[in-house]
């Protein structure tokens, strides 16, 4: 075969090769998304909650046992209820003691790791009651999202950049 011929062969068989390229490319799931709604709403409920104070709330219907927290040099191991509400209980008091008022979600962005478990980054900003800012104007926190039975997502652990406290 002259190389003339083989180059007008090969250009047929390209269209085909391509083809199956295409569609075998639709068959290709990375992985289901997750749902921007349910994962906004969790976290916007979390900012009021922690805003307002409420240990059982965010004990309840936003952290899931066992929760970790993951510092620079350590990690915290929050096995049951109990435990996160004693937490949360000791940081709400220190914050007060330092006049924190309330605390407001800058962003967020979030990546679905596989069908369940959502990573999530979020930038926020604490105030003082007086409305001033409270430390630095963007803190950020890393979370890992799990959803549960029910569909809904619980935050299991939580990766500080700045301070908690």
């Amino acid at each position: 075969m002259t190389l003339t011929k083989h180059f007008f062969v090969s250009l047929l068989y390209f269209p085909f090769i391509l083809l199956i390229l295409v569609t075998s490319c639709e068959q290709i799931v990375f992985s289901n998304a997750h749902s921007d709604q349910k994962v906004e709403e969790l976290m916007s409920n979390y900012v009021k909650a922690w805003s307002d104070g409420d240990v059982d709330k965010i004990a309840e219907d936003i952290f899931e046992a066992p929760l970790t927290i993951q510092y620079q040099d350590s990690v915290l191991v929050l096995g049951n209820k109990q435990r996160l509400k004693i937490f949360l209980s000791e940081t709400f008091e220190d914050l007060e003691n330092n006049n924190y008022g309330y605390s407001i979600m800058n962003d967020w962005e979030s990546k679905t790791l596989d069908e369940n478990i959502v990573s999530l980054t979020m930038s926020y900003t604490r105030f003082l009651k007086d409305s001033s800012i409270m430390g630095e104007f963007n803190r950020e926190a890393s979370y890992i999202l799990k959803k549960n039975n029910n569909g809904e997502y619980k935050i299991k652990s939580l990766i500080p950049k700045t301070p908690i406290q």
